[in-house]
């Protein structure tokens, strides 16, 4: 059987729902790292070369194997999506809901679908992104390149970090009652939970980078 092969030269070539059909299986073995990520059938793998299999396990772990970048922009289905152009802009609705799924890889195409929305208008670098319903078909982001989802929660992760770094003079400089100083800590401790939450997704990142799978 000749097998016609498709090997991602980065990780804009992997879509997010391959990573989360990956991610799905408990203990998964050299064959289901081709099936996902190269969409092979199980017959297809079995009819390739012993030396080829480990050749394509070296190149699809190495697309992993780099520093993640942020993407500010991608086009899904002819249409060019960007990330929100102002953070200091986000809503709360926006917050809540990227902050619920952010860290759990099952859920996280409902995240992006916050962090990245269709470009209305665009000048020079800048652009405008369509409002935030609440309604989006965040399925959608699971056709969306694997390389704006990593970029965008080390992003995310970075900007957080700071903000929780920010909160000790924050709460000096705003404490004015006795109950004003309360919410402004639970404020600050939920942040620090989110952040701790996102930290140890991104410590599980590492640790899946070698697909959780050594070739030997």
């Amino acid at each position: 059987m000749k097998v016609e092969l498709i090997i991602p030269s980065s990780l804009s070539e992997i879509t997010l729902g391959q990573y989360q059909e990956y991610l799905l299986i408990e203990e998964p073995q050299v064959e289901d790292l081709l099936r996902c990520f190269l969409n092979l059938t199980s017959k297809q793998v079995d009819h390739i070369k012993a030396t080829d299999v480990e050749y394509l396990v070296n190149r699809l772990n190495g697309l992993f194997n780099i520093e993640h970048k942020h993407v500010s922009k991608f086009v899904l289905n002819g249409v060019t999506y960007g990330f929100i152009p102002n953070l200091d802009d986000i809503t709360y609705g926006e917050n809540k809901d990227v902050t619920s799924y952010i860290n759990d890889w099952k859920e996280i195409h409902n995240a992006m679908s916050v962090l990245y929305r269709p470009i209305k208008h665009t000048l020079g670098s800048k652009y405008t992104i369509e409002d935030y319903t609440a309604e989006e078909d965040a399925n959608l982001m699971r056709s969306m390149p694997l390389s704006a989802v990593m970029g965008s929660m080390v992003f995310f992760y970075n900007l957080t970090n700071e903000l929780l770094k920010a909160i000790p003079s924050y709460l000096e400089r705003e404490m004015g009652s006795s109950m004003h100083k309360q919410t402004l800590v639970e404020n600050g401790e939920a942040l620090a939970k989110s952040i701790h939450l996102l930290k140890e997704t991104l410590q599980d990142l590492t640790k899946l980078q070698s697909f959780r799978y050594t070739y030997a």
